[in-house]
């Protein structure tokens, strides 16, 4: 049974009685709901929740947030209406004042504080004038992405749409950047005119409908235009534009497009929704079924689902639909969340205990990454040079969010076991791990790729290339394997590959770090892995096969 099954049915609700809340909701699952939330509720107070049929939230049961505050002045003001009084109690999501961040804020945006602001480089965010260097669109792995996790290719398959080698699909393309991501079957290619490439599964029209209505495109095909980069998750896919704005095409049951909840999808792209007017986005990156965003200032901004705390607002906001069924209140459009978390300095508590308190500087992010539910941020450049911080959020399963526990986040937290002086550059995320490459070419890794391996709780240096000398200048990871990239020209593989994406031939999976040899000695300018596929912006493709379009055509179209 999967996490999210197990924990469906852990919060299923039984109870017989008088109906006294919407959805059958008896006496019995109002008192247990008044003890979840810690006690400090009155079942009035939680029965006035139920009736509004409005968002749930995350109580004082919440063992990591150590702050009491107040309800928000609107909530309090619905409680005191349905006669409960004004309640404060120890609620991981809303309260009465907004947080320092946001009061530091003036009306256009910026902080009232400059001498706060200082303290961050933010020009990593600013789009560079120079263009992009560009070069050849490389994959490896199966180009019928019907079959991605849901049927496996045998060893004696050798269609030519199964790329078991690095193989050149647009030779002729000056392509800038590619894009895809653990959560996604399909893939997205940038040229040098910021003109899209999209192939793979489209089955939710994540590729839009433009090139028909085919659940399969083996083959890349243009479908955008002034797009600077793109973010894809299982069914939907997010566009970064040129002007900075933020568009999005595919499925948004959860919100995951941004758009309004009224808009289930779209095989055409659409503007996303955001809070706040007037803002430049500069990093995006999607979930399975949620999206993060970093405007030019380095705000997180986050929408979709809310099941696992991956929205990182500090709730998964429960309601009930009726007796026996629970559902999230997912955000459709993007907002601002502004409050990050630290473990609290209390020594005598391990990691399974050890609480959490708000950090009251601000925070600007550089880089975001997302697992299937979870994501990781680092933290912005300091202009003194001073180490960056790594937060993580959402689901804790297999130690991906590295805090020594499987235990969901609901609020950004930082990630404690990483070296002092550590200064990153960029993140990656697989569906249930996280890495981390840092100024001097270093690795650091958590959590779990292969099921064989036992999962890894905290950070760890990836001694198999440190210690050899590698100098990592890309990292990535897909559903079950990572991948790396060197300033010297090597290309090195782990993990399990059963469409091909290792590039290592008929050898389907390695346990430990292995070179893929056709890439080696050839730089790579970018790369990116999905499920099934690892797709390179390669430097010089020398002597790499190239695709058979035709062939694949016939063969898939």
């Amino acid at each position: 049974m999967s996490a999210r099954s197990n924990r469906r049915s852990s919060r299923a609700r039984r109870g017989s009685g008088e109906i006294v809340a919407p959805g059958y909701g008896t006496k019995a699952d109002v008192q247990k709901l008044q003890k979840d939330l810690g006690g400090a509720l009155p079942v009035i107070a939680v029965t006035a929740m139920l009736r509004s049929e409005g968002r749930g939230i995350r109580g004082a049961s919440d063992p990591d947030v150590t702050t009491t505050v107040q309800t928000s002045s609107a909530w309090a003001d619905f409680i005191h209406d349905e006669g409960a009084g004004t309640i404060s109690f120890g609620m991981a999501g809303s309260t009465s004042e907004e947080p320092a961040s946001k009061k530091q804020k003036t009306d256009e945006g910026n902080a009232a504080d400059p001498q706060e602001q200082s303290d961050y480089d933010l020009s990593v965010l600013v789009p560079s004038k120079k263009k992009a260097p560009t070069g050849t669109l490389v994959q490896c792995g199966t180009l019928d992405s019907s079959v991605i996790g849901r049927k496996a290719i045998k060893s004696t398959e050798t269609a030519v749409y199964h790329l078991n080698i690095p193989t050149s699909l647009l030779p002729k393309v000056a392509i800038a950047k590619v894009c895809t991501s653990c959560n996604a079957s399909h893939t997205i290619a940038i040229d040098r005119a910021n003109q899209a490439y999209g192939w793979g599964r489209n089955e939710a029209l994540c590729l839009g409908d433009e090139v028909g209505e085919s659940k399969v495109i083996p083959t890349p095909q243009i479908i955008a235009s002034n797009i600077q980069t793109a973010a894809l998750g299982k069914s939907h896919t997010i566009f970064l534009q040129l002007d900075g704005s933020l568009h999005a095409m595919g499925q948004n049951k959860s919100g995951q497009c941004g758009w309004r909840q009224n808009v289930k999808s779209s095989g055409t792209l659409k503007p996303c929704q955001v809070n706040n007017k007037d803002i430049k986005f500069a990093r995006i990156a999607c979930g399975e079924d949620f999206s993060v965003a970093l405007d030019e200032e380095g705000i997180l901004y986050s929408a979709g689902s809310s099941e696992f705390g991956q929205l990182a607002n500090g709730e998964t906001g429960e309601y009930f639909v009726s007796a026996n069924k629970l559902a999230f209140a997912n955000s459709y459009g993007f907002a601002d969340r502004t409050i990050f978390h630290q473990s609290a300095k209390d020594s005598s508590r391990n990691d399974q205990m050890k609480k959490t308190t708000q950090i009251t500087q601000e925070i600007r992010l550089q880089d975001v990454a997302c697992g299937k539910h979870f994501a990781i941020a680092l933290e912005a450049p300091k202009e003194n040079g001073s180490s960056t911080r790594v937060f993580s959020w959402g689901s804790g399963n297999y130690g991906c969010l590295g805090h020594g526990r499987q235990q969901d986040e609901y609020y950004p937290r930082v990630v404690e076991m990483l070296p002092n002086g550590m200064v990153g550059t960029n993140v990656a995320a697989g569906s249930t791990c996280s890495l981390v490459l840092t100024s001097n070419g270093h690795v650091y890794y958590w959590g779990q790729h292969q099921s064989s391996k036992d999962a890894v709780m905290k950070p760890q240096l990836v001694d198999a290339l440190a210690n050899n000398q590698h100098d990592v200048k890309k990292i990535g990871s897909g559903s079950s394997f990572v991948v790396c990239s060197t300033s010297l020209g090597s290309t090195v593989v782990w993990g399990q590959g059963p469409y091909g994406e290792l590039g290592l031939g008929s050898k389907k999976s390695s346990s430990k770090p292995a070179f893929v040899e056709p890439l080696e000695g050839i730089k790579i300018l970018d790369l990116a892995c999905g499920q099934g596929s690892v797709v390179y912006v390669v430097e010089e493709e020398k002597n790499l096969p190239t695709l058979d379009t035709a062939a694949v055509e016939a063969a898939l179209g």
